[in-house]
């Protein structure tokens, strides 16, 4: 009998104690499932913020000062290592602040991001819509575009404090991506929890290369375009290798368990590694080295389009001007090779482009050597004022008495802070000129791309106007008229000829009236406002090759010309 009492009572308890075991699992799983959740919310949330960040770089305009970026309404915070502690870069001000928060998440933020259930929304880079220009409208736009001026630089060869603060903080975000992005990649897989944590670290890794960057971009760094490209090529290239990354554990496709061979993670993580890399090993520093850099692969690109052609040119003109005769009576090969060769009539204007070609390849050596004397001159010119100043303090404080030669002494002293600032204005002037020159050199080496381009056999011959003859005659009295775009010398001027209207002839009027601005710039040699005369500044090797220059440009105009006008009568009396 007790024994019959006693076997419900412990069925009794082995049933609570099974249904107490299945509802703590239960409770486990579903906390597993809020946590996970809660770890993609902020996985969400950080890649949000990246996007944010990339799409503020990517707003930045390269060829002028910064303005206002919209960045979005709930950006409030700000980047506390954005400064130094002794406020040494003074181009931290409330407007960089509120561009570099547009990456940060504030604290209600993360609260709704840790909610079970938050709904995120959903998440795209967004680009471009604007498609891009077909050829005839860029040539159009050419005649009629005004280029934007060039920008004030703040130094040549030596960094200011402000630049020097600006790339430690973007070589301390790369160091700091790098090593995170590690963690994240390895940790992230296993552990979601710890893995939401690395990507928050991720972010503030990505303010740093933000704020960075935007500091680089601004007036008081005075960075060149050619530093600014690269600055933002470098940062952009950061955040969307980080943006691939945290995509990858937001989807999931990243996840999963130790040694399950998913490297998904580790993929993306190597891409973080190079770009930050890159930023931290190629990234030129300071305007000389990147301007410099620019140069050089102009003069790149002018090589092996020169060298290109200059093996079309060997293969001599083709057997028949028909191309479509040539693809159905000759071989496969052969018919291949006619249509890689120009035909007889096209020859001239083939070799004149190439002279051409080769002529902007000198100027542009030309330009390097010569932005490197005016910018040594520059730097031995640097700001004396601090200097002056700290010397007449010391002065003035071991005097303690006024006598009538201090009151000397102060003349002098007032005169010595005079010519510091001159000196000072002189360097402004002699920076603006280096920037301005370099400008005039980017019209060249761009045009020497634009211009292969329509160098392909065979020639295109089409008017890019209805009425061609009427717009012909009417630039070729304008230029009577005003006598405007020559290049002067010691011969006298010669104006930069009208080469009609077909597509090719345009792109070489345009690159022959860029090398006619630059050499006339390097020859004037004159500072933008003052007026002076920088001559003193350039080498003889320089002053030589500008002789050389001068002379090849006026045969090149010419050689031109004459190529044009014989490929248009050849080509009309086809017609």
């Amino acid at each position: 009998t007790n024994t019959s009492k006693t076997m419900p009572t412990n069925k009794k308890k082995n049933k609570q104690k099974k249904k107490s075991t299945v509802g703590g699992s239960s409770s486990a799983a579903v906390a597993a499932s809020g946590s996970d959740e809660t770890i993609i919310n902020m996985n969400a949330r950080v890649l949000e913020a990246l996007i944010r960040l990339a799409d503020t770089l990517a707003q930045l305009d390269e060829s002028s000062n910064p303005v206002d970026v919209c960045v979005g309404d709930d950006a409030g915070a700000t980047e506390d290592e954005a400064v130094d502690g002794d406020g040494s870069c003074d181009a931290v001000d409330e407007d960089l602040a509120k561009k570099t928060a547009a990456a940060s998440l504030s604290d209600d933020a993360v609260a709704e991001a840790a909610a079970p259930g938050h709904n995120e929304p959903d998440i795209a880079i967004t680009t471009s819509s604007a498609d891009a220009p077909t050829a005839a409208s860029a040539r159009t736009e050419k005649s009629t575009r005004t280029p934007p001026p060039a920008l004030p630089l703040s130094h040549w060869r030596t960094l200011p404090l402000p630049v020097e603060s600006a790339y430690q903080i973007l070589s301390d975000g790369a160091e700091y991506i790098h090593a995170t992005s590690t963690k994240y990649a390895l940790v992230g897989k296993v552990d979601s929890e710890e893995g939401g944590n690395l990507a928050v670290e991720l972010r503030k890794g990505a303010e740093l290369i933000g704020t960075g960057a935007l500091l680089l971009f601004s007036e008081s760094c005075g960075s060149s375009r050619s530093l600014r490209h690269h600055v933002k090529q470098s940062s952009r290239a950061i955040l969307a290798s980080m943006i691939s990354l945290v995509r990858a554990f937001e989807d999931g496709s990243a996840r999963g368990k130790a040694n399950d061979g998913n490297n998904v993670g580790a993929q993306r993580a190597g891409a973080v590694w190079s770009a930050c890399d890159r930023l931290t090993q190629k990234l030129p520093r300071g305007n000389r080295a990147a301007m410099r850099r620019e140069l050089m692969v102009w003069v790149r690109d002018c090589n092996e389009s020169v060298g290109e052609f200059e093996e079309v040119l060997a293969l001599g003109p083709r057997d028949n001007d028909d191309g479509e005769d040539d693809v159905v009576k000759g071989d496969g090969e052969d018919a291949m090779m006619d249509e890689d060769q120009y035909a007889e009539k096209e020859m001239g204007v083939a070799k004149s482009s190439v002279n051409v070609m080769k002529c902007s390849k000198n100027l542009l050596g030309l330009v390097l050597k010569t932005c490197e004397c005016v910018g040594e001159h520059a730097d031995a010119s640097s700001p004396r004022r601090d200097h002056a100043e700290g010397q007449i303090a010391e002065k003035n404080e071991a005097t303690e008495v006024q006598t009538d030669g201090q009151n000397d002494d102060n003349t002098q002293q007032k005169q010595t802070l005079h010519d510091a600032d001159d000196d000072d204005e002189q360097r402004k002037e002699m920076l603006q000129w280096i920037s301005n020159l370099h400008e005039m050199a980017r019209a060249v080496g761009e045009g020497v791309t634009n211009l292969g381009i329509l160098l392909y056999p065979p020639l295109d011959c089409a008017r890019t106007s209805v009425d061609e003859k009427e717009e012909l005659q009417m630039r070729r009295e304008e230029k009577s008229a005003t006598e405007l775009e020559s290049c002067t010398g010691e011969e006298g001027e010669h104006a930069i000829p009208i080469l009609g209207l077909t597509g090719l002839g345009l792109q070489l009027e345009h690159q022959l009236r860029a090398l006619s601005e630059c050499v006339t710039s390097v020859h004037n040699a004159s500072l933008p406002m003052s007026g002076e005369s920088i001559r003193d500044c350039l080498s003889e090797e320089v002053v030589e090759g500008l002789e050389r220059l001068m002379k090849a440009v006026k045969v090149r105009c010419r050689e031109a010309e004459e190529a044009l006008l014989a490929w248009d009568q050849v080509d009309t009396s086809e017609k």
